[in-house]
């Protein structure tokens, strides 16, 4: 796939960037790039390798609410700052 102006510039707008002229032409080529670096990727040949160690040990815990309330307000009482019956944390943009 080869990008043109027109996407760089839609993807600035998605994450809400705004690029000069000479932005967008950089990271029109930075994203052509990675895009060829991928494609470059998926032509790779890999039906005989396994899994490593890591993907076999991957451990997702289910996603069960705490119905505990001991357990709840502890984990709560953990927080240096709570607000109301929750634990407040600062946010990850």
């Amino acid at each position: 796939m080869r990008l043109d102006d027109k996407h760089a510039t839609t993807c600035a707008r998605m994450v809400k960037m705004t690029l000069t002229e000479k932005e967008a032409e950089k990271y029109q080529a930075e994203l052509q790039d990675l895009f060829d670096w991928v494609k470059q990727l998926s032509e790779v040949d890999v039906k005989q390798v396994g899994d490593c160690a890591a993907v076999r040990a991957a451990y997702l815990r289910p996603d069960v609410p705490v119905t505990d309330e001991a357990l709840s307000q502890q984990l709560v009482g953990a927080f240096s700052v709570q607000e109301g019956n929750c634990a407040k944390v600062k946010k990850v943009l």
